[in-house]
């Protein structure tokens, strides 16, 4: 599922590169495929694993775009690409997992066109901060979050590397009971029935976008939406 809404942005007329940065199996290119048909889009990720589903998930999605497509292996730390080359970068999910999570915006912006569009999404503060009440194994998994982030600060740090915030906007509250569950019963989430119940109504709302959850989740998105995801233009 997607932590952004592509028709909200609009890139310039000559935009020719997308890059999603820590790309996990590739949801956010295939959705600027569909919606960019001719940018091309390069995913990067540091897990090998999830580089192999994405390029799996290509085979399928591939038709849809007429430009080059790609996923390669990289840190978000050293970006393989040139000073002002992309038009479009995604970093969904990525921050809270990074310590030196400043460097990584620094790269972002080293490679990002003046004028281009940076889409950044983080774990909304109160569902997040709700789950690290419940579970201190979940703060402790490995590869996890190690920290939380407040919708101001973020937009702030962001703005000083002359960025503007177009908008804002929370997504997926349905996920976070799930998650809050998952928490609860942390040891035996696996076999656990109310978990899975639940688990099954995520794959309801996913698959089959029944009008009533959808209309649910959308009225609880404000309060409870998993996601926060921030729209900026970089300054020309």
């Amino acid at each position: 599922m997607l932590t952004f809404d592509f028709q909200k942005i609009v890139l310039n007329k000559n935009a020719s590169l997308m890059l999603d940065i820590g790309c996990g199996e590739g949801r956010h290119v295939f959705g600027a495929m569909e919606n960019f048909p001719d940018i091309n889009c390069i995913g990067i990720d540091m897990d090998e694993s999830s580089i192999a589903k994405a390029e799996e998930g290509l085979e399928y999605f591939k038709s849809i775009s007429n430009a080059y497509v790609d996923f390669i292996k990289g840190s978000a730390y050293s970006l393989p690409f040139n000073d002002d080359s992309a038009d479009l970068i995604v970093c969904s999910e990525v921050l809270e997992h990074l310590r030196e999570y400043e460097e990584a915006i620094k790269e972002i912006d080293r490679v990002l066109k003046p004028g281009g569009i940076l889409l950044i999404s983080v774990p909304s503060y109160l569902p997040e901060k709700i789950c690290w009440l419940l579970s201190n194994d979940y703060q402790n998994m490995p590869g996890g979050h190690i920290r939380i982030f407040k919708k101001n600060s973020l937009a702030r740090l962001i703005k000083k590397f002359n960025y503007k915030l177009l908008s804002s906007e929370r997504f997926h509250a349905l996920h976070s009971p799930y998650w809050w569950l998952r928490c609860i019963f942390w040891k035996t989430q696996d076999s656990n029935k109310i978990v899975a119940l639940y688990k099954k109504i995520l794959e309801k709302q996913i698959i089959e976008k029944p009008n009533y959850l959808e209309i649910i989740d959308k009225l609880l998105n404000p309060m409870l939406g998993k996601s926060l995801s921030l729209y900026f233009k970089k300054e020309i």
